[in-house]
């Protein structure tokens, strides 16, 4: 049912234009490497599925969150399924495949965290993340965001910082056999949120298997310069979480301070420029949090301003 629902909603001829659009920049980006893309194909933009998920009005099924998308010119989804969640609406991960490859769209991202600083449930992590590699690889996609874990207040940060760093190393190895990259994502009431904690989990980390997954809101919210931090790793950048934030933060809940693209406090302009500048090539993803929308207006919404305000200043 959930299939045949999406061709029906796919199947409106005012929605094949921007259709054919989505399918021809998801068909770039799989040029073979060292075929130099077409400038519109270098970035490519989804939405976090958790803004349909998440929604409290009703449930809603994956194929009309892949319906929005389509609609407004996404090239994929960030899709990183809850257990019991794709067979609670009838799917599978080979089902789920399908519904994708027929909106064509692709999943961008898995998410996946766990206590990374606790070496005892080293073994736990590693169970847990070769089922992420499973579903991932099932639902097409070549990246983990990394969220780091949740701790008691007045522990040493900083040591368990270092202590989770061999970990996520050996996690990012297991990934590239598959060809899977790993990015760390700052991220509020975690680990590593603030500048300094940002700096470090990249100074004891190798670049050469971690990347930076940053999240403009959050690093805007902990008190960061998002375009000063994304300058300063800007040979690290490896995926994006885009959302628009106001401040102040008031721990713990942040979800009040979030806004759809273009109605915060975040230079995005100014990020643009910097991606144009070192020639990023990868995804960005709208990450939206909480909205007082339905989420095919917040979806829309962003997507607008990106449209009217992003990608032309990404040449």
């Amino acid at each position: 049912m959930q299939r045949r629902r999406l061709l029906q909603i796919l199947g409106g001829s005012a929605a094949a234009p921007v259709a054919a659009l989505a399918l021809g920049r998801r068909g770039a980006a799989g040029a073979a490497p060292g075929v130099q893309a077409p400038a519109e194909a270098r970035l490519h933009w989804a939405q976090g599925w958790l803004l349909w998920r998440d929604f409290a009005g009703r449930t809603i099924p994956l194929a009309e969150a892949l319906a929005d998308l389509r609609a407004v010119g996404a090239d994929g989804i960030e899709l990183t399924p809850r257990p019991g969640e794709l067979a609670g609406q009838g799917l599978t991960l080979e089902t789920a495949r399908a519904l994708l490859d027929e909106a064509g769209l692709s999943v961008s991202a898995h998410y996946f965290s766990g206590p990374f600083h606790d070496r005892a449930r080293e073994e736990e992590i590693v169970g847990r993340f070769r089922e992420t590699l499973v579903s991932l690889a099932a639902l097409g996609g070549r990246h983990v965001v990394i969220g780091p874990p949740t701790v008691p207040e007045g522990v040493d940060r900083p040591a368990l910082i270092r202590a989770m760093a061999p970990v996520l190393e050996d996690l990012a190895r297991r990934g590239q056999d598959q060809g899977v990259s790993l990015g760390l994502h700052p991220h509020l009431n975690t680990l590593v949120e603030s500048p300094e904690e940002i700096t470090l989990a990249m100074d004891v980390t190798d670049a050469r298997l971690i990347s930076l997954a940053p999240d403009t809101g959050h690093i805007h919210l902990a008190g960061g310069d998002v375009v000063s931090i994304l300058e300063t790793y800007r040979s690290r950048l490896g995926y994006f979480h885009f959302k628009d934030a106001v401040r102040p933060f008031r721990r713990p809940d942040f979800l009040p301070n979030m806004r759809e693209l273009g109605a915060g406090e975040i230079d995005f302009p100014g990020v643009m420029r910097l991606l144009a500048e070192i020639g990023y090539r990868g995804w960005i993803n709208v990450e939206q949090d909480h909205t007082t929308l339905t989420p095919r207006e917040s979806c829309q919404r962003s997507m607008q301003y990106v449209d009217a305000s992003l990608r032309p200043i990404y040449r």
